[in-house]
Formats: structure tokens, sequence, C-alpha cells
């Protein structure tokens, strides 16, 4: 028995590689038909329930049915494809818009300097005239009363550091010191803000009367109307620059919203490649109902224009394989069945011999039987002996 099970463990084996080498042929010659097929439709459109995938070698199996499964599979991976460029591209696309936003926004930052300087300096000038208008004398005791601070604490400093003494003194000279530099700092903004104000209401308003010679930072320079000109200029700069820069970030803003309603794209394009890999691992299968179509007699003729010589070789291999697994699957049956023989034996004769213990069993009941019914005619035998003694003695 255990010979037996040892040659069907043998005889599986061989029917497993025999099998293996089979589908191999017919999956690698499924592939090669799909190739040749390309983008033609040779087939008849499957109906609805031949788009049901079946098991190789079945006849509903159809090659339109296969065509189609194998398309959609593809279909499925162009899509998957498609996306992961999709999201390659806005990931690209915002990387570079925050690089240009960084770029706008240095930009419009040099700008807005560069025209803050052109109004700094022209309100600076424009003070030093004596009577320009009505504000002006607003402005200049504005001025003065800054500079004025702004003296008395450059004096400070420069009597705290010539100022000596102990370590106490020196640390209360470093608080004084601080505190009179943040106050000139302070003061120094705020004369830069007036000249600022004032250089900018006097252009905005358009007067154009400014002393000669004025110049300005950089390559340009002029008097009032010149600094309007470039003020002007400056604006139109800016405001080109500030624009661009909201579309940039308008442009960002939404791809970060469609990030953030579809998730992360690096798990997005994570999930799309393991799809890719997914739908990859069904190709084999296909391949193989394809090719396994060539082996039987419907499938064959309807592919027989797709089919070379080479391919005969294939299936005339593929033939012979198939016809070396029946051989091994029947030698596999008939050992079976010799051991089911032997198992229906085996059990006949257990049956038998517990047949002939239950006979054996029923004998000695029936001799036990006939020797208790023994006892009980004699018994009664003996009772009718006394009735009759007590009878005649009565």
């Amino acid at each position: 028995m255990d010979e037996r099970k040892t040659n069907i463990r043998e005889l599986e084996e061989k029917k497993r590689v025999d099998t293996g080498a089979r589908n191999q042929l017919l999956e690698s010659l499924g592939e090669t038909l799909f190739g040749r097929i390309g983008n033609e439709e040779p087939f008849p459109k499957p109906s609805a329930s031949e788009d049901q995938a079946s098991p190789p070698g079945i006849p509903s199996e159809t090659p339109g049915a296969v065509l189609a499964a194998y398309r959609a599979l593809q279909s499925d991976i162009n899509e998957s494809g498609e996306i992961i460029k999709s999201l390659e591209a806005d990931i690209l696309r915002l990387k570079e818009l925050e690089e240009e936003i960084s770029a706008r926004e240095e930009e419009l930052s040099q700008v807005e300097k560069e025209l803050t300087e052109i109004y700094t300096q022209l309100g600076q000038k424009l003070l030093l005239i004596p009577d320009l208008d009505e504000t002006t004398g607003i402005y200049r005791q504005q001025e003065q009363g800054l500079l004025a601070k702004i003296e008395d604490q450059e004096k400070k400093l420069q009597d705290l550091e010539e100022k000596e003494g102990g370590i106490l003194a020196w640390l209360g000279k470093n608080a004084q010191m601080a505190v009179s530099k943040a106050l000139l700092l302070k003061h120094r903004t705020a004369l830069e803000r007036l000249y600022r104000e004032v250089g900018e209401n006097f252009l905005a308003a358009g007067t154009g009367q400014t002393p000669d010679g004025e110049t300005t930072k950089g390559n340009r320079s002029g008097n009032g109307p010149e600094s309007a000109l470039e003020a002007g200029e400056i604006k139109k700069d800016l405001s080109k620059v500030a624009a661009d820069l909201a579309l940039l970030k308008d442009e960002r803003r939404k791809l970060n919203d469609l990030f953030g309603n579809e998730g992360p794209p690096s798990r997005r394009i994570q999930a799309l490649q393991m799809r890719i890999a997914h739908v990859e691992r069904e190709f084999p299968a296909v391949h193989l109902r394809f090719g396994s179509l060539t082996a039987v007699p419907d499938g064959k003729e309807a592919l027989s224009s797709f089919l070379t010589e080479e391919d005969t070789l294939v299936l005339e291999r593929a033939e012979i394989l198939r016809t070396q697994i029946s051989k091994w699957e029947l030698e596999i049956e008939k050992i079976k069945a010799a051991i089911s023989i032997d198992n229906e034996k085996a059990e006949i004769e257990r049956t038998q011999k517990a047949i002939e213990n239950q006979r054996q069993k029923i004998t000695a009941a029936e001799e036990a039987i006939a020797d208790l019914e023994k006892q009980i005619t004699e018994s009664e035998h003996h009772i009718e002996e006394l009735q009759a003694f007590i009878k005649k003695n009565g």
C-alpha cells in the first residue's frame, strides 16, 4: 500500500511538471497571438454571457471574450499610467510654482523697495523747499521734531560711550545704551516713513515741482516730473508682478485643493503602482486562456489566420504533453482504483468476520434459551407434583 502511494506521488509530480510545461507553451503562444492581433478586431463582439471568464478548454470560452478581457487589462494599466503621469506633472508643477512664487515675491519686494526709496528721497528733497504747499509746513514740523529726537539720542549715546565707571556703572550704561539705540532706530524709521509719505503724496497730487538735480538710487534720476514718470513705471512693474504673483498663488491653491480632496499625490501614485502590479499579474492567466483556445478545434479554427508553422510545432508539443498528462492521470486513477478495491475487499472481510461473530453469538444465545426453557418445563412439572401432593393429603 505504501509503495503504491509513493507511485501516486511520483506520477502526480510528473503530471505537475508536464502540466507546467504545457501551460508555459500555451501561455507564450497566447501572448504572441495577442501581439499579432494588435488593434485589429478579428472576432465578433462578445455577448454579455461570454464576458464572464471561463476556464481554459471550456466550449463557452471564445477568442472574442478573451481578447476583450486582455484589452480591459491593458486599458486599466494605461489609465493608471496616465493618472500617474498627470500626478507627477502636478507635483513637478507645484514645485515650479513654489520656485516661481518665491522669485516673484523677491522681485515684488525689490520693486517695492525701489519705489519706497524714490518716495523717501523725493520727500526729503521736498521738505528743503520753503512753503512748497500748505501741507509742507506740517510735515516740516514733524521732520524737525524727529530730527531733534534723533540728535538727542545720538548725543546720549555719545555721552554714554564716553562715560566710565565700575561694574555697576557699566551694567547701567549698557542698559541705557540699549534703550537709546532702540529709540534712535524708532525715530529714524519714523523719519524715513515721513519722507516716504511726503514723496508719495506729492507724486500722487501730480504738481511736479521739485528741486533741480534730484537724484534717485540706481539708473533712474531726475526732477519731479521725471520722478513721477519713474514712479509710474515702477508702479506698473509692481502691478504686473503682483498680478503674476496672484495668478501663481491661485494656481498653487487649486493644486493644493486638488491634492487635499483626493489625498497626497505620493500615496495615490503608490496605490496606482500597486494596482498596475496587480493587473500585470493577471496577464499570464489571460495569455494561457487565449493560447489554450488553439488546443481545441473551434478555437484553433477561429485563430487559424494568426497561426504560423512554428505555432503548429508548439501545438504538437502541447498535444504530446496533454497525452502524457492524460497517461499520468490514468495511471494515478488505476492505482487509486486498485487501492480502493483492496480497501473494499478488506472491508468485506471485516464485515464477514463481524457476521460470523454475530452468528456465533446467536447460536450461543439459542442454546442458552433452550436451557432456560428446559428449566421452566422442569419447574412447571415440579409445581404440578407439589399441587397433587397437597390435594391428596388435604
